[in-house]
């Protein structure tokens, strides 16, 4: 599917969607826990991905108006089975350990679209593997993975060029019969690992940090009861940058939580916008801004990355984005994809091999691609706003991945949105 953005002047309130990074994690600690509530979770392609596979190790999943009841199940009483993943990454990372609790004497097949499939997880695999998994793969274990138990606990370290690597060790290691040690070499998007913890706080299991290393009780029982899931702010910044762009806006329902992406309103108010966050009730107010360009160290909002990209298209001067080469790990390079982008509807763009250097100029339209990956239909589709001419946006769809009503949205608080 290809939309259409035309210029428009946006106002209004607007809601945020759940998110995503607390969705997969709760229904999986869900499934591990005996019954659980869970309240307002995003139902998109990636968690429902997560859920499949959850209901595939043996937990049930029932839905009712205002909440999700589950029921768990034991990991190694499970069956080795064919996991398709779709085409979510963090659904992938965190079964590879899953799995490594499964007592099944056969194998468990991890799998996904063309876009999983050039997901590396060497690193997890390895640690894993120490620890006593018996895993297959290509030389990179880009899937299809074959995995099989059983994990005990050790210690192991890890380079964590990727979040879940951790998230996924933080998860299983619970499971395992022996106390672990985990240390980190190497951290990148460590707000994700924070999310993982409160999740798993909330679910009575303990793990101990200190600096870079991880402390965890093997055999504990997971005893999530009930769990509201938070806004997503990797989501509300595409929000944000509408208002920015093109209007006023009040976004609702977006309370504070352990997300890094939520440096979005900081990264805002240091490139001169308006905005204000009221945490007890919830809201952000954005407007249309005189924008300047900074640097900005994306080590932590890796997520944040394409939102920052189309803001710094209209502000004044550059913005310089480092410390962002775990972009090129995602479900496509998306250095590379930003670039091209932006390079479509004629900003000023240098590549790096760690991020991008922008300069503001006035967009000129024309046609963007997706490439199929979610964030760059997300953020590109905005520069329509704004654009002399119309923006094009190749292969829109994929916004369902994590944002499924999201022109929707668009179209509510007055952007022209068309099919092409």
């Amino acid at each position: 599917m290809d939309v259409i953005i035309k210029k428009s002047e946006i106002g209004g309130i607007t809601t945020a969607p759940p998110s995503k990074s607390y969705t997969h994690r709760a229904f999986i600690a869900a499934s591990l826990s005996k019954k659980c509530r869970i309240y307002n979770p995003l139902i998109a392609e990636d968690t429902i991905a997560t859920m499949n596979a959850c209901k595939l190790l043996g937990s049930k999943f029932k839905r009712f108006k205002e909440f999700f009841e589950i029921r768990g199940c034991s990991l190694k009483e499970s069956k080795a089975k064919y996991f398709y993943l779709a085409n979510s990454g963090t659904t992938l990372r965190f079964f590879i350990g899953l799995t490594t609790q499964i007592l099944d004497t056969k194998y468990s097949i991890l799998d996904g679209d063309s876009s999983l499939r050039n997901r590396p997880n060497k690193e997890l695999a390895l640690a894993l593997k120490d620890l006593g998994a018996k895993i297959k793969g290509n030389r990179n274990f880009k899937p299809p993975i074959f995995v099989k138990g059983i994990v005990f606990g050790g210690k192991v370290k890890i380079k964590a060029i990727s979040s879940q690597f951790v998230s996924s060790l933080l998860f299983t290691l619970p499971n395992a019969r022996g106390d672990s040690k985990v240390v980190v070499e190497m951290i990148k998007s460590k707000p994700y690992i924070d999310v993982s913890l409160h999740v798993l706080n909330e679910a009575g299991v303990k793990i101990d940090v200190e600096n870079n290393v991880y402390y965890i009780e093997g055999e504990q029982d997971f005893k999530l009861r009930k769990f509201k899931i938070p806004s997503d702010f990797s989501s509300v910044s595409y929000l944000i940058a509408a208002g920015l762009l093109a209007g006023k806006l009040k976004i609702v329902n977006v309370h504070d939580s352990m997300q890094g992406d939520k440096k979005i309103v900081e990264i805002v108010k240091r490139m001169g916008g308006k905005i204000k966050w009221n945490k007890e009730k919830g809201m952000i107010t954005v407007e249309k801004s005189e924008l300047e360009g900074i640097e900005i160290d994306a080590s932590d909002i890796p997520d944040l990355v394409p939102a920052i990209a189309v803001i710094a298209a209209i502000a004044k001067g550059e913005t310089r984005i480092y410390n962002a080469e775990h972009l090129k790990l995602k479900e496509i390079d998306r250095i590379d994809g930003i670039y091209k982008n932006l390079k479509a509807v004629g900003v000023e763009v240098v590549k790096k091999d760690d991020g991008l250097i922008i300069k503001g100029n006035k967009i000129k339209g024309g046609v963007v691609d997706s490439f199929g990956d979610h964030r760059m239909a997300l953020a590109f589709s905005l520069l329509g706003l704004v654009a002399e001419k119309e923006v094009i946006v190749k292969n829109a769809e994929v916004v369902s991945i994590s944002f499924p009503n999201y022109f929707d949205e668009l179209k509510k608080i007055g952007c022209r949105v068309l099919k092409a």
